[in-house]
C-alpha cells in the first residue's frame, strides 16, 4: 500500500512537469535581413559569375587611423562592417560613402574606391568573394 501511496502522488507530478514543458514552445531562430539588392553600392546591376568559381570567406581589419589604398574588386564581393566606422571613395561614381556596424554592403565591381578608417576605432570587416579558381579579388592600384 505504501508503494501504491508513491506512485499515486509522484504520477500526478510527472503530468504537470510534462504539461508545463509542452505548454513552453522552443526558441525559435530570428533572422535579420542586412542587405538585399539587386545592384552594387554604385548601381551596377548584379549578375551571376559565369565558369567555375570559388567563394572565398575572409575578416579584414584595418587599426583606428588606417586606410585602404586606392584598389578595385574584379568580381563580386560582399561585406558586413563587424565594427568601427569606414568612410569609401568610389572614384569612378563620385560616390563618398559611409559604414558602420552590422550594415552590409554589395561592392562595387571593378571600380576604383579606397577607405579611411573614421573615428577612434579599429574596422573589422567580414568579406565573401566570388572569384575564379585561384584568384584574388583585390587588384592594388
Amino acid at each position: 500500500m505504501r508503494m501504491m501511496l508513491r506512485a499515486t502522488l509522484s504520477l500526478p507530478l510527472l503530468l504537470a512537469i510534462a504539461g508545463a514543458s509542452a505548454q513552453t514552445p522552443p526558441p525559435v531562430p530570428a533572422t535579420t535581413i542586412l542587405n538585399r539588392a539587386s545592384s552594387t553600392v554604385t548601381g551596377q546591376p548584379l549578375a551571376f559569375p559565369t565558369g567555375p568559381l570559388e567563394v572565398v570567406v575572409a575578416v579584414t581589419e584595418i587599426p583606428a587611423g588606417g586606410a585602404l589604398p586606392m584598389h578595385k574588386h574584379p568580381w563580386p564581393r560582399y561585406a558586413i562592417v563587424e565594427r568601427g566606422r569606414l568612410r569609401v571613395s568610389y572614384e569612378e561614381a563620385g560616390l563618398v560613402r559611409e559604414f558602420g556596424p552590422g550594415e552590409a554592403v554589395i561592392e562595387a565591381v571593378d571600380q576604383w574606391h579606397e577607405g579611411r578608417v573614421i573615428g577612434p576605432d579599429p574596422v573589422r570587416i567580414l568579406v565573401v568573394d566570388q572569384v575564379p579558381p585561384g584568384r584574388t579579388n583585390l587588384v592594388a592600384r
